[in-house]
């Protein structure tokens, strides 16, 4: 219809109507153009958004494990560097305890760390990074995910080194028990009237204790970049950092 009003319009040599047509097609073009871009904007941000969502639980599952073994790793160390102070103090009064036991045998504790990253993957491979949240949220989620390589590899690096260790049990003091209703059945026993008089025990004990706060501390920074990156993502979709409780 517009093309019949055109040549009509030529035939007439009624320029003005011509320059009209043209000028409404061409808005009409236009319009569309827009509407289109839009309409595409929009559902690149809704896309954004759910994605965005879906990230902020992925978070909160690692903050909670991290909460949890963090917890565990400390726990331990305190415990551990009061057998090592009463050892060294020559005061075993008290000192066969279950917590006790499970601090000296926990000197080989290295449990890997591998949070879903299902989330993250698909952004990386969408090409989506660049344009997801701002410079501060992306900023976070690059330091977290380095703080997980890096976690990782320090976790292989010294298991490793483990390898090359005596296993606790090797000492003639300890051995294991039968323990029903724990999760493997089975618990260890010191006889820590002969572990403490034992120099090679104490320094099985330090070695263990040095790296297991080493471990600790590369834990609690994933835990820190964990914690901002739960933040940026709180912010962005405007939930609470509420990480469940982790059950393991």
């Amino acid at each position: 219809m517009i093309l019949a009003r055109i040549t009509k319009a030529i035939r007439e040599q009624n320029w003005f109507a011509v320059a009209l047509e043209f000028v409404i097609v061409i808005a009409g073009v236009v319009i569309g153009f827009q509407v289109t871009e839009w309409a595409s904007a929009r559902a690149e941000a809704e896309r954004r958004a759910v994605v965005l969502d879906r990230l902020h639980d992925e978070v909160e599952g690692a903050v909670s494990i991290l909460v949890r073994m963090t917890d565990t790793y400390e726990e331990l160390n305190t415990a551990r560097t009061g057998v090592i102070e009463r050892m060294i103090a020559g005061d075993r009064d008290g000192i066969d305890t279950e917590t006790n036991n499970a601090a000296a045998v926990a000197t080989t504790l290295y449990p890997a760390f591998s949070p879903r990253q299902g989330v993250y993957t698909e952004i990386v491979s969408s090409g989506m990074l660049s344009s997801l949240g701002d410079a501060a949220f992306r900023e976070a989620l690059g330091d977290y995910q380095s703080s997980v390589v890096f976690l990782q590899g320090q976790i292989d690096y010294f298991r490793e080194r483990v390898n090359a260790r005596p296993d606790i049990d090797n000492f003639d003091y300890v051995w294991l028990e039968y323990a029903p209703g724990t999760s493997r059945e089975r618990s260890h026993v010191i006889d820590w009237d002969a572990a403490a008089t034992d120099p090679d025990f104490l320094q099985y004990l330090l070695t263990g204790n040095n790296s297991m706060r080493a471990m600790t501390g590369w834990w609690q920074n994933t835990l820190e970049s964990a914690q901002t990156l739960c933040a940026e993502t709180a912010r962005l979709t405007g939930r609470a950092c509420e990480p469940p409780e982790a059950s393991f």
